[in-house]
């Protein structure tokens, strides 16, 4: 008999598929690793289970244990809640989820993991710990990442108060891209060790970092590309829309908005993508705009049969601006992250966010 005893054994060993429609004309493979065959239906459930296991054993940032019926929490609207809430419904925890109060009554993503069992919270408003003459004089784009902030400081804070209370903070667990490096350690076998080129969506840089080091653990360093949206990310900024090394930085608004708001833990740790600049990935960033990643995925939903999400979209986008300069023969590796169920509130007009 074979047979698995839980969902949780479901999580990886994900197809690899070579791409034969959107291709065309380009000499290179391009292959994508499709994560959307999770159990949740994201790449974000190898690093949810990989820091819950992590916290368990007390590995934590400030050695906090997460015990039987503990409380396992984020700030986190997107896959991540999906797969903390799903994770913690298999192991017996509590899913505890912080999100901005626009978000609470219309996203999809956030009413899968109520059904999961999570609960969803309203994070704290920036204004709560900044002066409202400083809220004022931000520009548009620090008050987006001020939110963003908002929210992690919210979960520091109760982590803090609540005695079993575990905040995973994605943004700078390393057991996050530890998570993902089984990915890497997948492709690898899926093709033989024969990788030119791989990359990504960046945003926490977990999945980027935690494959590019299990294939250089492999003695395979390919050329690596980083995806962001047109204009920046949160956690990202590059100054050209293809940037070189040296025209790419952490960004300097979420440096100065964790200085503003005391975000302790934040001035004290080193975030994963910093992490990242510092081991010098990856080669090039593509900055890549809603627009283009919308009708990427589009094409594949209708050419190649995958109903993926925008960043997807994006992700295949800027691997086929790297084929297209590769030989015959060469392979070229991206991923699927999740499916577009997710996003069908946005319908026809999703966003790329990362």
């Amino acid at each position: 008999m074979k047979y698995f005893n839980n969902m949780l054994e479901l999580i990886g060993n994900t197809p690899l598929l070579k791409l034969n429609k959107v291709t065309k004309g380009v000499k290179a493979n391009v292959f994508v690793k499709l994560e959307f065959l999770n159990p949740s239906g994201s790449y974000k459930d190898r690093m949810a289970l990989s820091m819950v296991e992590a916290a368990e054993k007390g590995q934590t940032w400030n050695g906090k244990k997460l015990m039987p019926g503990g409380i396992v929490a984020d700030a986190s609207s997107g896959n991540t809640a999906i797969s903390l809430a799903f994770v913690c419904a298999m192991k017996g925890y509590n899913a505890f989820l912080c999100v901005y109060k626009s978000m609470v009554s219309h996203n999809p993503a956030l009413k899968m993991a109520a059904t999961y069992g999570a609960e969803i919270c309203e994070c704290r408003q920036p204004t709560d710990f900044l002066s409202n003459e400083l809220w004022e004089n931000l520009s548009e784009r620090e008050k987006e990442v001020a939110w963003v902030i908002a929210g992690k400081k919210h979960m520091s804070e109760l982590e803090k108060n609540i005695q079993n209370f575990v905040w995973v903070d994605q943004i700078y667990n390393k057991f996050n891209y530890i998570g993902q490096m089984k990915m890497g350690y997948e492709i690898y076998e899926q093709l033989d060790g024969k990788i030119d080129a791989w990359g990504c969506s960046i945003s926490s840089a977990g999945t980027f970092l935690g494959v590019t080091l299990a294939l250089k653990e492999k003695g395979v360093e390919p050329l690596t590309f980083g995806v962001i949206p047109t204009g920046g990310g949160v956690y990202l900024h590059a100054r050209k829309l293809v940037a070189r090394k040296g025209e790419f930085w952490e960004s300097k608004i979420k440096r100065r908005l964790i200085d503003l708001m005391e975000l302790e833990k934040w001035r004290k740790e080193k975030s994963i993508v910093k992490e990242m600049l510092e081991r010098g990935y990856p080669d090039v960033i593509f900055q890549v705009s809603s627009e283009e990643a919308r009708y990427m995925a589009n094409r594949l939903c209708k050419e190649e049969g995958i109903f993926c999400g925008i960043s997807s979209g994006a992700n295949v986008l800027a691997a086929l601006r790297i084929a297209r300069k590769m030989k015959a023969g060469q392979n070229v590796v991206t991923v699927i992250v999740d499916r577009r169920d997710r996003y069908l509130n946005e319908y026809p007009n999703e966003k790329f966010i990362v």
